[in-house]
């Protein structure tokens, strides 16, 4: 995948400000191939799902914001995953606390990630949501 330079800076800048909880992770790897960009891929169980082109800035955090959402709702430990649900208040305070606190470390403070933030937990939340409540 050829990114332009600037899609790949951006890109780049969000796998810096992300790398300490990528490298903390022992299910899930960010990786770069010249043949087709960056790429989550599955490594506790390989064979359970396939790679995923990260071609994008927003489909790269897209992935990061639900794993961080997926580490507060969803202990690690459980071994049934339910079907998504919306988060609690005191759950989407917690995910945007770890979510800012990483964005934060972009070069220019990642506004424009704290805004697509903003939108990506709104889209969650309705997503999820039962008359507007969270389940």
């Amino acid at each position: 995948m050829i990114y332009t330079e600037e899609v790949r800076k951006e890109l780049d800048a969000i796998l810096k400000a992300f790398e300490d909880y990528i490298d903390n992770q022992n299910y899930f790897d960010i990786v770069y191939s010249k043949k087709i960009g960056y790429v989550w891929i599955v490594v506790d169980d390989p064979s359970s799902a396939g790679a995923e082109q990260l071609d994008t800035p927003e489909t790269m955090l897209d992935n990061l914001f639900n794993d961080i959402i997926n580490d507060v709702v969803i202990p690690r430990s459980t071994t049934h995953l339910d079907e998504g649900r919306a988060l609690t208040e005191s759950e989407e305070a917690e995910c945007r606390r770890r979510i800012t606190t990483i964005l934060e470390t972009i070069e220019g403070g990642g506004a424009e990630y704290l805004e697509y933030l903003d939108d990506y937990i709104k889209d969650y939340q309705e997503r999820y949501a039962e008359d507007g409540e969270p389940c």
